[in-house]
């Protein structure tokens, strides 16, 4: 069974101009990543704009991911939905198309209690034969999951993993201390929390914004962090707390994609209803990518 540790990429999902789906740029951002350092990537997570997209759109990035990838890196297909019966859909599509396992938030919207999560989950469990990353992100979903919740879907034979969004230290930890023994805990946010949640036993991270920029440094800072450098992993995290936060301009995940784009990687632009970066916010973003020695200076022009 696959094994999600270390630096695990969610990706974006290319736009052209037009809003159309572009999978020859989706193909580019793959080996992009790939060749910087990543160690799994996921498909149609929270970055990829899952909202905006059609089920064969979805199923045909899954295809293509796993396509591109070609066994050099996991491949998570993102599978979160509102009912059982759609994320159980999407679960039979990622293991047709070979992908190595499942991600699956709960049911956003809807507002269920915590034991129709639990039972949410495991209809899925007993209908998926890939494995799954169970994904917390309340700020998406609404839905707080708790250590204890957490704590008895880890004894389920289909969990392997968790990614903890929450934000909040306290429900990290807790997750990590109950949960390390049978399933791999991933830090979400980790351009903040990452080493602490390395430290107190998380075995990597699953991050979006950074990792796609600056692969390489940010491999070198999990690398660090799961060995317990912290020599190595203190001054990049704090580097990249620093620089998530200058990036956190206008909606998700339009910076990261005017970044990509003028980095000359595969960024393409967002779907409706999340918009490009106009003017004033793209050059604020520049000046970030200009200050990491990301982008080259604009030659000045010349007057008159």
């Amino acid at each position: 069974m696959v094994e999600l540790r270390g630096l695990v990429c969610a990706l974006t999902t290319p736009f052209r101009d037009d809003q159309s789906l572009d999978l020859d740029a989706y193909r580019r951002l793959v080996d992009v990543v790939i060749d910087d350092g990543i160690e799994a990537i996921v498909i149609a997570g929270c970055t990829g704009e899952p909202w905006a997209l059609g089920d064969e759109e979805r199923w045909a990035m899954f295809e293509t991911a796993v396509d591109q990838a070609g066994n050099r890196v996991p491949v998570v297909a993102g599978c979160g939905a509102m009912v059982p019966a759609a994320s159980i859909t999407h679960a039979q599509r990622a293991k047709d198309a070979g992908c190595d396992a499942i991600m699956v938030h709960p049911p956003y919207y809807t507002m269920p209690s915590l034991t129709e999560v639990y039972g949410f989950y495991k209809q899925i469990l007993a209908a998926s034969e890939l494995p799954m990353m169970i994904y917390n992100i309340p700020s998406r979903t609404g839905i707080h999951m708790t250590a204890e919740l957490v704590d008895s879907l880890a004894d389920e034979a289909g969990v392997i993993a968790l990614k903890e969004s929450s934000k909040d230290w306290l429900v990290l930890s807790e997750m990590i201390r109950r949960a390390k023994d049978r399933i791999n805990v991933l830090v979400g946010y980790a351009d903040t929390l990452g080493l602490a949640g390395m430290t107190e036993g998380a075995v990597g991270v699953v991050e979006a914004l950074l990792p796609p920029l600056i692969g390489p440094a940010y491999r070198r800072f999990v690398d660090a962090g799961v060995a317990g450098d912290r020599e190595t992993a203190v001054p990049l995290q704090a580097e990249f707390a620093r620089r998530q936060a200058e990036l956190r301009i206008g909606s998700f995940p339009a910076p990261l994609k005017a970044a990509l784009n003028m980095m000359g990687r595969p960024g393409g632009r967002p779907r409706d209803p999340i918009q490009p970066l106009d003017a004033e916010r793209s050059e604020s973003v520049r000046e970030v990518l200009l200050s990491m020695g990301l982008v080259a200076a604009e030659p000045a022009r010349r007057a008159g």
